[in-house]
């Protein structure tokens, strides 16, 4: 056996453990376990409607065999849909199923939503956002090969992502934005790895890869759903020849056909909208009372307004430029507004002088697109909910629809620190970088309240903050974590 034998000395001399790689898992899981919601929210009326809605769904799943949630523990939630006479939770169903496995393992171990809600909330949230958060900071380590950094600055990077782009807010509740973030890091991470592999039967794997993992952040949050198309344009930019960049697209496409149609078929059976959860437009309002018999309720789920900044209650058409202002402020409100991406998370600014510096000189066309895709897919999710009549109290802490495509952006981040900067540089950096990690710290200690944040939400996340710790010296203040006042 000298195969084996030689196979067997060479792996002894490999390298097994990477400090440096795994450095960034083990810090995002250190500050993320002791935050998560049901550690400590565990009140019911803490869960946020969307949350309530998943959890419900898992639980119709493993216990009843059905995806409608009429018997579940979570029926009181106004996230959910009346449909044939059954409630139906209106978040997509993916994220779900794939958590029903989890919770089938727990429930053949005698934990349920009777015996330990608690417990078996939290494990379904480690499973289902952090672990997935925490395997992005790791993936972020990996794709800072393509800067050309040394271990520590990849590190650096890596924790940059995940603690500045309000991505480590949303690991300690559970929701569908941090996984599907994390997914679109791992397709880019499979496109980056493709555009330095020589080997085409190799790199073909890793079309698929890439393309199963953006459709399924896609099924998860739909807001994902452009970097589906913009990261199948980057597979046509290989130094390919053309037919092989059209087999590999094809096996981008048929990877991405799966999750999407596993997403239309539960979707078929659930609400029959296949947008449906994804926060754009108007929902319906439901209420305690039992599923009708006939037609189903059709109010609007809250109050659909527009950024409180820019709100407009003059009369009509003063003038032919009324509605582009409207729509500018609008944008610029979803940059420097309550709900801003910049308001929150300047590091941002860092992200988007990388891509501009990747357009320059010797960068493949592959990578350039990539960066290019990053940035039109973060435009279009802007400008999609900015100029939407939606209810901006329901984007949560800073706003959870954009989550998917800040990590992604801070990443390019790494372009930058491949040159020498001056010291002023640097500290205008670190000031960037401290204030968005704050901030994300701060979201992580509730980015999901009942009531959502109708003002500035990280100074709403510290005002909460605050009272609760009061709360829980003075216990005859009766307060509760939903009912913070704002």
């Amino acid at each position: 056996m000298p195969f084996f034998r030689d196979w067997l000395r060479s792996y002894q001399d490999r390298r097994h453990v990477r400090p440096w790689a795994l450095s960034v898992p083990v810090v995002v899981l250190l500050i993320a376990l002791p935050l998560l919601r049901p550690l400590r929210h565990p009140d019911a009326d803490s869960v946020s409607d969307d949350e309530r809605a998943r959890l419900a769904t898992v639980q119709a799943l493993v216990e009843h065999r059905t995806l409608a949630i009429d018997d579940t523990a979570f029926l009181d939630t106004a996230a959910k849909v009346p449909r044939n006479g059954h409630w139906y939770s209106n978040q997509p169903p993916t994220l779900s199923v794939l958590l029903a496995g989890t919770y089938w393992l727990l429930h053949r171990l005698g934990h349920t939503f009777q015996s330990n809600p608690n417990l078996v909330a939290y494990l379904l949230t480690l499973v289902g956002t952090t672990l997935p958060v925490a395997f992005a900071g790791g993936l972020v380590y990996r794709m800072g090969r393509l800067f050309e950094l040394h271990r520590p600055w990849r590190a650096g990077l890596a924790l940059a992502v995940v603690l500045a782009s309000g991505l480590i807010s949303y690991a300690t509740v559970l929701n569908a934005h941090a996984p599907a973030a994390a997914l679109v890091l791992a397709s880019a991470a499979s496109l980056i790895h493709v555009t330095i592999t020589n080997r085409r039967l190799h790199g073909s794997v890793w079309l698929a890869v890439s393309g199963a993992c953006a459709a399924l952040a896609a099924a998860l949050e739909p807001a994902a759903v452009p970097f589906i198309v913009l990261f199948g344009a980057v597979v046509v930019s290989l130094r390919w020849t053309a037919v092989q960049r059209v087999a590999g697209l094809m096996v981008y496409l048929l990877a991405a056909a799966a999750p999407v149609l596993l997403h239309v078929a539960l979707v078929q059976r659930t609400t029959g909208n296949v947008w449906q959860g994804c926060g754009l437009g108007r929902e319906r309002l439901v209420t305690d009372a039992p599923p009708p018999t006939t037609a189903p309720d059709k109010r609007g789920l809250g109050v659909s307004v527009a950024f409180p900044e820019y709100e407009d209650d003059e009369p009509e058409a003063a003038s032919a430029w009324q509605p582009l202002w409207a729509g500018l402020g609008k944008v610029l409100a979803a940059f420097f507004g309550r709900h801003g991406v910049l308001s929150h998370f300047p590091i941002v600014v860092m992200g988007l002088i990388g891509v501009a510096m990747v357009m320059h000189r010797h960068w493949p066309p592959a990578t350039k697109l990539l960066a290019s895709a990053t940035l039109a897919g973060a435009m279009v999710i802007i400008l999609l909910y900015a100029l939407r009549s939606i209810d901006w109290t329901q984007a949560m802490f800073a706003t959870r629809w954009f989550v998917v495509f800040l990590p992604m952006t801070v990443f390019w981040a790494g372009v930058w620190l491949r040159r020498r900067h001056r010291p002023v540089s640097w500290a205008l950096a670190t000031v960037l970088l401290s204030f968005s990690v704050v901030v994300s710290l701060l979201g992580a200690t509730g980015p999901l309240p009942r009531d959502g944040f109708p003002v500035y939400t990280a100074a709403g996340a510290a005002r909460n903050l605050v009272h609760r710790a009061a709360a829980s010296e003075s216990p005859d203040t009766g307060s509760s974590y939903a009912g913070v006042p704002r």
